[in-house]
C-alpha cells in the first residue's frame, strides 16, 4: 500500500510534458518509466544518507523553498545514472514541470539559483536530460526553444554535462551536444569516491 506521500510522487511522476513548439516530440519521462518499487528504493537510499527525498518532495509542493533547495542539494550524492539517479532524476523533472506551474518557472529558478554551482549545473542537467532525448534531426530546434523558454533556467553559458559524472557518457542514447551546446570540458574530472 502506498503511503500518501508517495501517492502525491506518483501522480507528480505521471504528469506529461510537451517542450514548446516541438514536433511530435513529448517525452514527459526521460529517466524512463518509474514506479513505485523505484521511488521507495529512492526513499529508502536517501534516508540512508540522512535526507527523506519524498517527504521533502511532499513539502516542497506544499510550496517550501528550504526542502526543494535540500532536494537539489542531495543530488550531489549520485555518481552514475544508475536507477536511484534515474528516479531522483524524474522527481525533479517532474518538480520543474509541476512547480514550473505551480510557483512559475522565475520562482523554481530562483530557489535554484541559492545553490551551490555545482548543484544548479547537476539540476539544470536533469532538466535539460530531456532535451537530449529528442530524435536527433529535432535535437538542436529543441535546445533553442527549451533555451528561450526558459533563460533564467538555462542561462547562455550553461553547458549540457559540464563536469558532471553522471551525463557524462551515454546511457541508453547518445548525448551529444548540439551545434548550440559545446562539449563538457576536456578535462577529466577527479576520481570519485565510491558510494
Amino acid at each position: 500500500m502506498k503511503t500518501p506521500s508517495l501517492a502525491i510522487l506518483a501522480i507528480a511522476l505521471a504528469m506529461p510534458c510537451l517542450w514548446a513548439g516541438s514536433k511530435d516530440f513529448d517525452t514527459g519521462m526521460p529517466f524512463g518509466l518509474i514506479e513505485d518499487r523505484e521511488i521507495e528504493r529512492l526513499a529508502q537510499f536517501s534516508k540512508s544518507k540522512g535526507l527523506d527525498v519524498v517527504a521533502e518532495m511532499q513539502k516542497a509542493y506544499s510550496k517550501d523553498e528550504a526542502a526543494l533547495g535540500r532536494v537539489f542539494s542531495f543530488s550531489m550524492q549520485f555518481v552514475s545514472l544508475d536507477k536511484n539517479t534515474r528516479a531522483y532524476g524524474q522527481i525533479v523533472y517532474s518538480s520543474f514541470l509541476n512547480l514550473g506551474e505551480t510557483w512559475g518557472v522565475e520562482k523554481f529558478a530562483e530557489v535554484l539559483s541559492k545553490q551551490d554551482p555545482k548543484v544548479q549545473q547537476r539540476i539544470r542537467d536533469f532538466i535539460f536530460y530531456d532535451v537530449t532525448q529528442a530524435p536527433k534531426e529535432q535535437r538542436q530546434e529543441i535546445e533553442a526553444e527549451t533555451r528561450k523558454e526558459y533563460p533564467t533556467l538555462f542561462p547562455p553559458d550553461y553547458v549540457f554535462g559540464r563536469d558532471n559524472p553522471i551525463f557524462r557518457k551515454p546511457a541508453n542514447k547518445t548525448l551529444e551536444p548540439t551545434a548550440m551546446t559545446p562539449p563538457p570540458s576536456a578535462t577529466p574530472p577527479a576520481p570519485l569516491a565510491h558510494r
